[in-house]
């Protein structure tokens, strides 16, 4: 059986305010389609070659990492906020013959103790979370959600505090014959919560008129190497590793935009 237990708790913040809604969605299905890889499937491919036991992606959007470890024979599992990414995702599956064994929750309240043998977060998942407490409390949980030598695999990007405006192109895709353009109308810089929140405005359009908006406010939270890595020691976690932009073994430097952090539950 299934065993998919919610505890509630409250974060003090509205998790709805980055959630995916059903432009957001269709932006990152058409500018990032299954089978796009930044070099994250490949390695997390890699580093799951040996596991037989169940996988978990939080944050599991329309699919994109999913999708490929199905294919590849693993057993994965996955959640998300935003019923449209879900849906999106289920949809995709669909289209492969693929199980879509995916649902709603959240990384700071989903348990599911010793269930998983592996949990793979890609870039840009986990600094969604509102602040650090949930971020404790999500790497907790998801450390009792892995089976005794169980592996958190989790890319964070590294600090940023740039903001500089956008000169180039407006971000555009196109669906048929409709166009939806992306536009960054806000971007605040806090260097106390470590947080960069951007205001961005979803629009499509028709034979150059506009049909249809949507707001998202979208906030993304910065970790140290050294804080990160404390972090995992807290929530439980050992034998902590990083491996710097998908370079399996070799450690971060300052030219990677992407850090990904291996740890053991012991």
């Amino acid at each position: 059986m299934k065993r998919h237990r919610r505890e509630h708790m409250d974060t003090g913040f509205d998790s709805t305010a980055w959630h995916y809604g059903p432009l957001a969605t269709l932006f990152y299905e058409l500018d990032k389609p299954i089978g796009t890889s930044f070099g994250d499937v490949e390695f997390y491919a890699d580093r799951l070659r040996n596991v037989s036991g169940p996988v978990l992606e939080p944050a599991v959007g329309t699919g994109r990492i999913l999708i490929p470890l199905l294919e590849q024979g693993l057993t994965v599992r996955g959640y998300d906020t935003s019923a449209s990414m879900l849906e999106r995702c289920r949809a995709n599956c669909a289209q492969r013959g693929l199980k879509a064994d995916v649902f709603e929750g959240d990384m700071t309240t989903y348990h599911d103790p010793g269930a998983f043998e592996a949990i793979v977060i890609p870039t840009g998942s986990f600094a969604l979370l509102p602040d650090r407490d949930s971020a404790q409390t999500a790497l907790t949980a998801m450390h009792d959600s892995l089976a005794p030598a169980g592996r958190l695999i989790v890319d964070i990007e590294p600090p940023s505090t740039g903001t500089a405006p956008d000169t180039g192109p407006v971000p555009h895709q196109w669906n048929g014959s409709d166009l939806l353009t992306l536009t960054t109308w806000r971007t605040h810089v806090d260097p106390v919560a470590q947080r960069t929140t951007r205001w961005l405005r979803y629009e499509t359009w028709k034979d150059g008129a506009l049909t249809r908006t949507e707001l998202q406010i979208f906030s993304l939270l910065w970790f140290g190497l050294a804080e990160f890595t404390a972090m995992l020691h807290q929530a439980g976690f050992t034998n902590v590793i990083v491996h710097g932009g998908y370079r399996a073994g070799s450690a971060p430097t300052a030219a990677d935009d992407v850090w990904t952090f291996e740890a053991t539950r012991t």
